[in-house]
């Protein structure tokens, strides 16, 4: 299940617009090594840049839209621009972004001199994954800010966890230091700082004074606030320090708030004597304000805000956020600031790619300051009355002015903890106004300033006020309308007072019983997306107030329709020297799986045989016959069936001999007639050839045993025992098999009886015992007549046991009797002899 308006697919968790909602409720293309130019003299301009990344998105056909929007500058001059949440891939003709378009949690991309050139992401051109993989299927991590420490670039990266399929259902679970080799950019650690769960790290960082100054921001309930760290030098590595408000501290529990209202990420940096904050306005929701503080230390206090900018995409519904500075491409006497677009509907970001993608603006600093003489006074007698349907009513005494003043409303949440006011609402020219949006049970300060001609005037003397705000009424004219890909829209009517809604749903044909939560938005539509064909499904919505949540809609159903999948284009097909074949087809979408069929042309097969399945665009055929052509079709399925087939493709499995020479080759153990081999491999499971000479019967050349060896053992049978052999090995498959290995000599040898005993048994007979040698070997037993002086003589029949009775021997004579054993074709060694007088 997915949802427009909140994250187009399950899988693909395209949020980083989250967090500003939330504060209201390795492929490497890359030239490593080649230098570009240091910082032009003058810098770009905010135009030039912003029109840099658009045309980028829309012609390189690897990066298309990004947030988050940081910057450094590498040693060799090229400036590397971080982003989070990212779209691979071309964009349409149209300007649209396929709905098949690759996303990734994060991404570099490399600018040399004035021109974006190279993306950089983690996974392969075919399936890419992000820069900094995550730990766990249900993690991602979000980029903060980066330097360069030497040969290495340390960046700071948040890891996230998803907790359910809303929007906001995600928690922060920490900070860490992600490093990558200089010049080439390649990963080399993800480690993970003690820091905790509290803070998200990264928001900015600032050399400075002999210290990289940390910014990070807490996220609590609808207010986010700034946070401050120091280490020692450049090196990130080091102990961290954290501000405590009035001194610092190695416990980062001891972190003190230092300002409300900023963005997750936001950009500090000196300029003179002060230190200048630019964040977002996060302080109201859905503003589009980039704001300024300042302060005489990196810490604060900041005084503020400076208002610098009013994004004009909010007037088009959409979403401005994540503020940032970029001090090396400014130029002189401006803050260059990028800005992050989105909107709540993904259906925009996808009609339009040159929606999610960052904006620059530039902005004179200092900002000029009027003379106090020039501007109006402030507004006296100013009072708030709380009105019971959650706003609050102001009136002050209108300023005598000869420039026809104009009022500007400023508001503080204390309740919140917001350390600074800020401008709500658009001037008035009558000294009254209603303020709006309040939340239940919060005590707010209001003051009011003037707006003169030549500035504003300083504030009115505060009036203080608590909220009440009742729960919002039901939404009410709920409808559900059926798309043809699982896609159901949901629309209701607008309530006065009221920016966010839930939308529940709740599948009726699988009985479900409690409706499930499918995520929070700030309009009065959405489209739920991934829903199974033929199921019904009931939503309801509850409209999110000041005064706490109203009770849930009428409900509304709909039958949820899947049309099956379009054929995929043809595959391509290549072999590999190891005998598969990869097919490789353009992806349909999440929510599409692919059955991939084949036969064997060479061997005559007429029709496609039993479908593998795979849930990605591309299948590695295995088990292939060496030097057969093969035939491949792909056909596509979703919760509606399998779609027709795709045009087919022919491939040739050939197998290369491989390259690899087994190493280590040993004798493990040597029996009757036997050597058990063992050697070592890089591929360990493979098949192996062994090979053997006989060196004592004059044998120059190997002889390949009969039977392919699966692994790196082997036992060798049917060996001339005393016979002195020479064994090899090679890597085989079903090209052949590859350069021999180093040959190890053995002799296997027959085994030699123990416990050999006689005794005398009357009448002319000795009776004989010993232990076996072994199994399936038989004896032969050898005795002399000691008396007569006799030599050794054989019984010329084997014995299959291990006791024997000799006969018609002489009495009073004393012999000699010895036992070897025999394997039917050699005869070991004999024992040591055992003597008895015969009676």
């Amino acid at each position: 299940m997915t949802t427009t308006g909140s994250r187009r697919r399950n899988d693909r968790p395209h949020t980083r617009w989250l967090l500003v909602l939330y504060a209201a409720a390795l492929v490497v293309t890359l030239t490593a090594g080649v230098p570009g130019p240091a910082r032009a003299e003058g810098g770009m301009s905010a135009e030039r840049l912003t029109a840099l990344f658009d045309r980028y998105g829309d012609t390189s056909g690897r990066w298309n839209g990004a947030d988050r929007t940081a910057s450094v500058r590498l040693p060799d001059g090229r400036l590397l621009w971080l982003f989070s949440d990212t779209f691979l891939g071309p964009v349409d003709s149209d300007g649209s972004r396929p709905d098949t378009a690759s996303f990734i949690n994060n991404s570099m991309v490399v600018q040399q001199g004035d021109e974006l050139r190279e993306t950089v992401h983690g996974g392969t051109a075919e399936e890419p994954a992000s820069l900094v993989p995550p730990p766990a299927a249900d993690q991602f991590y979000w980029v903060g800010d980066a330097q360069v420490v030497g040969q290495s670039l340390q960046m700071l990266v948040n890891r996230y966890r998803r907790t359910g399929t809303g929007p906001l259902d995600h928690v922060l679970l920490g900070t860490s230091l992600a490093t990558f080799a200089l010049p080439g950019l390649a990963p080399t650690a993800v480690r993970p700082l003690p820091l905790g769960q509290r803070i998200s790290w990264g928001s900015a960082l600032l050399r400075d004074g002999g210290h990289t100054w940390i910014y990070g921001t807490e996220a609590s309930g609808e207010t986010k606030f700034a946070h401050v760290a120091r280490v020692a030098g450049d090196d990130l590595t080091g102990p961290w320090e954290f501000w405590t408000g009035s001194g610092w501290a190695p416990e980062v529990n001891r972190s003190a708030r230092v300002l409300s209202g900023v963005g997750t990420s936001y950009g500090v940096q000196r300029v003179g004597d002060r230190y200048v904050l630019v964040t977002h306005e996060n302080n109201l929701v859905f503003s589009g304000d980039l704001v300024a503080y300042s302060a005489a230390g990196p810490t604060g206090p900041f005084e503020g805000p400076d208002y610098l900018h009013s994004a004009a995409e909010t007037d088009a519904g959409h979403l401005v956020y994540d503020a940032d500075l970029h001090p090396d491409l400014a130029r002189p006497g401006k803050l260059l600031i990028s800005y992050n677009v989105n909107n709540v509907d993904d259906a925009v970001t996808y009609a339009d790619a040159g929606v999610y993608r960052p904006r620059f603006v530039e902005v004179d600093w200092p900002r000029p300051r009027p003379d106090r003489a020039d501007v109006p006074p402030a507004p006296a007698a100013l009072t708030a009355d709380a009105r019971g349907a959650g706003n609050a009513e102001l009136r002050w005494r209108p300023v005598r002015a000869d420039d026809d003043p104009r009022y500007l409303v400023h508001r503080r949440d204390v309740t919140a903890g917001q350390t600074h006011f800020v401008r709500i609402g658009e001037p008035t020219a009558e000294p009254r106004f209603s303020a709006d949006f309040l939340v239940n049970g919060h005590e707010y300060e209001f003051r009011v300033t003037t707006l003169g001609r030549r500035g504003e005037g300083p504030p009115s003397p505060v009036a203080r006020m608590t909220a009440t705000v009742p729960p919002p009424a039901p939404p009410g004219g709920l409808r559900a309308t059926a798309g043809r890909t699982g896609d159901v829209a949901v629309r209701w009517d607008p309530l006065p007072f009221v920016q966010l809604f839930r939308l529940y749903q709740r599948d009726v044909t699988s009985g479900q019983r409690a409706p499930a939560l499918v995520g929070t938005f700030t309009g009065t539509s959405a489209t739920v997306d991934s829903l199974w064909h033929a199921r019904t499904y009931e939503f309801t919505v509850v409209a999110v107030g000041g005064g706490g949540d109203s009770q849930p809609s009428a409900p509304v159903r709909a039958t949820a329709f899947v049309t099956p999948p379009a054929a995929p284009a043809r595959p391509t097909a290549s072999p590999q020297p190891d005998g598969d074949i990869r097919l490789n087809w353009a992806g349909l979408g999440p929510g599409v799986s692919y059955r991939v069929y084949r036969r064997d042309v060479t061997a005559g097969e007429t029709r496609l045989g039993s479908p593998s399945l795979d849930t990605r665009a591309n299948h590695l055929a295995r088990h292939l016959r060496h030097d057969h052509e093969y035939e491949f079709a792909v056909s596509a399925v979703n919760s509606g069936g399998e779609g027709p087939l795709s045009p087919p493709v022919r491939a040739r499995a050939r197998f290369t001999a491989p390259e690899v020479v087994p190493a280590g080759l040993r004798v493990t153990k040597i029996g009757p007639g036997q050597v058990e081999l063992a050697w070592r491999s890089t591929n360990p499971g493979g098949w192996h050839r062994v090979y053997r000479r006989d060196l004592t019967a004059g044998e120059r050349e190997f002889t390949e045993e009969k039977v392919a060896v699966q692994g790196t053992e082997a036992t060798i049978h049917q060996l001339r025992n005393g016979h002195e052999y020479e064994f090899a090995v090679a890597a085989a498959n079903q090209a052949g098999p590859g350069r021999l290995s180093r040959p190890v000599r053995a002799t296997p040898r027959l085994p030699t009886p123990g416990g050999l005993a006689v005794t005398a048994s009357g009448n002319g007979e000795a009776r004989l015992s010993w232990r076996q040698a072994g199994p399936g070997l038989a004896y032969r037993v050898q005795l002399r007549d000691v008396t007569s002086g006799t030599s050794w003589r054989t019984d010329p029949y084997p014995v299959a046991g291990t006791d024997f009775t000799a006969v018609l021997l002489t009495r009073g004579h004393r012999y000699e009797f010895r036992v070897a054993a025999t394997d039917g074709v050699d005869t070991g060694p004999p024992s040591a002899p055992v003597a008895v007088l015969v009676e």
